[in-house]
C-alpha cells in the first residue's frame, strides 16, 4: 500500500505546478490582451489666435485638432479656456459611448 502512496504522490506535484503554471499563464495573457484594447484620451486646451480651442488626444497623439468652436458658421474660437474644455470633454463622453464625436449647436449649450 505504502508503494501506491508514493507513485500517486510522485507525479500529482509536477502535475499540480503544471496546472497552476498554466492558470497563471491564462490569467496573464487575457489581461495583457484586455489592456491593449484600452486607449488613454483626454484633452487639452490649446490658445488660437483669438481664443481657446482643444485637442483630443489618444495615447498622447492628436486625434482631434479643433481651434474653432464646431457646429457655429465661420472661424470663432472659445472665449475661455473652460468653455473649450467643456466641448472637448463633451466629444469624448460621445467617444466613449462609440458615437461620432461630432458638435451640434444644442452639444454646445
Amino acid at each position: 500500500m505504502s508503494t501506491t502512496k508514493r507513485g500517486y504522490t510522485r507525479w500529482l506535484a509536477p502535475v499540480v505546478l503544471i496546472l497552476i503554471v498554466a492558470a497563471i499563464f491564462v490569467g496573464y495573457r487575457s489581461q495583457s490582451k484586455r489592456n491593449s484594447d484600452e486607449v488613454f484620451v483626454e484633452v487639452k486646451a490649446i490658445q488660437a489666435n483669438s481664443g481657446w480651442g482643444y485637442n483630443i488626444l489618444t495615447d498622447g497623439k492628436i486625434y482631434i485638432h479643433q481651434e474653432f468652436i464646431p457646429a457655429i458658421p465661420g472661424k470663432h474660437a472659445f472665449r475661455t479656456e473652460a468653455d473649450a474644455l467643456k466641448v472637448g470633454r463633451k466629444v469624448i463622453s460621445k467617444m466613449s459611448l462609440k458615437q461620432m464625436p461630432n458638435v451640434t449647436v444644442e452639444l454646445l449649450v
